[in-house]
């Protein structure tokens, strides 16, 4: 008895999944892991800004650009880009790829070289680092709001 054919859809929607999982999975732990940073001291918060930004830069937009273009195979493959929600979930994923390079990765840096600064000089960050730190953790949550919701349009598909 011979194996059971796998299509090239179901391949490519495993890639999709993955992808989601490697490259947003992370940013669930943002929250827990900058909580137990900020108690630790400047030293460990700039390594967290770092490695956030990191992970943006080496992880989650190379995701993002294999989550699209899987998400175009599949769309041409099985479904109409008149959908909603798959115009819903191609809009999530292009703003989440626009807020990473245009306010996650700035933001990120600088929070880390005030991070550094504080280290170094021992004086207590100022009202930039708290600014932009209450904006980040807002935008944080706001991404995984974003995420949640296009999984929740791409397993659930209203309309389909």
């Amino acid at each position: 008895m011979s194996p059971p054919a796998i299509a090239l859809y179901d391949v490519v929607l495993f890639v999709h999944v993955i992808a989601v999982v490697a490259g947003f999975g992370v940013i669930f732990t943002y929250p827990m892991i900058t909580a137990m940073a900020e108690r630790r001291g400047a030293a460990d918060r700039a390594f967290l800004f770092r490695m956030q930004n990191k992970v943006g830069d080496r992880m989650i937009i190379p995701s993002l650009v294999v989550i699209i273009l899987a998400g175009i195979y599949l769309t041409i493959d099985r479904w109409d880009f008149g959908e909603p929600w798959i115009g819903a979930t191609l809009l999530i994923a292009l703003l989440l790829g626009a807020l990473g390079g245009v306010f996650f990765s700035p933001n990120e840096r600088r929070l880390a070289e005030l991070s550094e600064q504080e280290a170094s000089t021992g004086e207590a960050p100022g009202p930039e680092y708290a600014s932009r730190l209450t904006r980040l953790k807002f935008a944080q949550r706001a991404g995984m709001g974003l995420v949640t919701l296009a999984v929740f349009l791409m397993i659930t598909k209203p309309g389909a």
